[in-house]
C-alpha cells in the first residue's frame, strides 16, 4: 500500500502537467482565428443620382369603353339563336331571329296599300284639276290630294311595315363579346327583356378616388399602372382621361382612366392602380438597403473591405425606393443584400 500510493500521485502529477501546453495551445488558435473574422457576403450598387417616381395607389373597378344592349324590337316566337355568352361577334353579325311570317304579310299588305293609294291620287287629281301633273299645282292642292286618297296614310303604313320585318332580324351594332344572353331559341321574345349586351372590351376603362390632399399630384394624361387583383404581378399601362373637379361628402376625387385590354380582364373586374410621378436627379436606393439602428435609419456602405454605416435621412419613399436626402453621396457603394447582421466595420466581400 505505500508503495502504490507514492506512485499514483506521482502518475497524477505527470497528467497534470502533461495537459497545460494542449490549453495553451488550443487559447492561442482561438486567438488567431478571431482576429481574422470570415467575411460576410454583401451585394452593392454604386450610387448615382437617378429619377425616383412618387407613388399613389388606390383601388377601382374596369369597365368596358363600348357597350351596346341589343333589343327585341318586335314580338314573337325566336326562331334562331346564332350566338352565346362570351362569343366574339363582329359589327354587323346577325344574332338572332324572329319569325316573320306574320310581320312579312303585313309588308305584303303595305306595299299593295301604296299602290292602291297612288292609284286613288292620280283620279282625285284627275277628277278636281282635271290633271295628272303636279308640276303646275300649288301645294296646297296637292296636299289635299294626297290625304284624299289616302297617299300619306299608306306611305306611313309602308315604312311601319318595313321597319318591323327588318327588326325580325337582330344584328349587333358594335364588334365585342356577347354577355348577359339569357333569351331561349322557340320562346316568345316579349318574355325577355332584351336579347343581350355586346361589350367591346379592348380598350376599357377604370374608375378610382383620390383624397382630396392627392388632388395636385394627378394631372389629365398622366400615365397609371392597372393591376388585376387576380394576378398582382400583372401591370397594364393606362392614361387618365377625366378627372371630376369635385370633392363628394367623404374627401374623395373620383379619376378616370383608360388603358388597352391584355384579354384577361373583363367588364366590372377589381383592380389596383399605381400613379407613378417622376422627381428627377435624386440619390435613389431600393428599400432593401434600409436598416434600423439604435432607433434610426441606416444605410451600410462598403469602403474596400469593410462594411461603414451611415445615418441617413430619407426623403421620399415609394413601394420599391427610397430617395436619401443626407448621409450619402454620389458613388457610395451603397449594400443592398446581406445588411441585417452587419454592424460598423464588419469585414465584407462581394458576392
Amino acid at each position: 500500500m505505500k508503495v502504490r500510493y507514492p506512485f499514483s500521485l506521482l502518475l497524477i502529477t505527470v497528467l497534470i502537467f502533461s495537459c497545460k501546453p494542449r490549453k495553451t495551445e488550443n487559447l492561442e488558435e482561438m486567438a488567431r482565428r478571431s482576429s481574422h473574422p470570415e467575411a460576410a457576403l454583401v451585394k452593392t450598387i454604386k450610387l448615382e443620382p437617378s429619377t425616383f417616381f412618387h407613388e399613389l395607389i388606390s383601388n377601382g373597378k374596369a369597365w368596358s369603353s363600348k357597350k351596346a344592349v341589343v333589343p327585341f324590337k318586335v314580338n314573337g316566337i325566336i326562331k334562331e339563336i346564332y350566338i352565346q355568352n362570351g362569343k366574339k361577334v363582329n359589327a354587323g353579325d346577325l344574332l338572332a331571329v324572329i319569325d316573320d311570317f306574320e310581320y312579312k304579310t303585313r309588308l305584303t299588305q303595305a306595299q299593295q296599300g301604296l299602290e292602291k293609294a297612288e292609284i286613288n291620287f292620280k283620279d282625285d287629281l284627275l277628277s278636281n284639276f282635271s290633271t295628272i301633273d303636279t308640276t303646275g299645282l300649288s301645294h296646297a292642292k296637292i296636299k289635299i290630294s294626297r290625304i284624299r286618297s289616302g297617299l300619306n296614310d299608306a306611305i306611313t303604313s309602308l315604312s311601319v311595315a318595313e321597319y318591323n320585318f327588318n327588326n325580325t332580324r337582330i344584328y349587333t351594332p358594335l364588334t365585342g363579346v356577347v354577355a348577359n344572353l339569357d333569351a331561349m331559341q322557340w320562346n316568345p321574345s316579349q318574355n325577355y327583356k332584351n336579347l343581350c349586351t355586346v361589350i367591346f372590351d379592348e380598350i376599357m376603362e377604370v374608375e378610382f378616388p383620390v383624397i382630396e390632399s392627392e388632388y395636385s399630384f394627378i394631372s389629365k394624361g398622366m400615365p397609371v399602372g392597372i393591376i388585376p387583383f387576380i394576378n398582382d404581378s400583372t401591370l397594364i399601362s393606362g392614361r387618365i382621361t377625366q378627372i371630376n373637379p369635385l370633392v363628394d361628402e367623404n374627401g374623395m376625387v373620383k379619376v378616370r382612366a383608360e388603358f388597352q385590354n391584355n384579354g384577361r380582364l373583363i367588364d366590372g373586374m377589381n383592380v389596383k392602380i399605381v400613379i407613378k410621378k417622376p422627381v428627377p436627379l435624386r440619390l435613389v436606393v431600393p428599400k432593401e438597403a434600409l436598416v434600423i439602428r439604435q432607433g434610426k435609419d441606416v444605410i451600410f456602405v462598403r469602403q474596400d473591405s469593410l462594411a461603414i454605416w451611415k445615418y441617413v435621412t430619407v426623403e421620399f419613399e415609394n413601394s420599391t425606393s427610397l430617395s436619401i436626402k443626407e448621409g450619402l453621396t454620389t458613388g457610395d457603394l451603397v449594400i443592398i443584400s446581406g445588411n441585417i447582421n452587419l454592424a460598423h466595420e464588419t469585414t465584407v466581400r462581394e458576392k
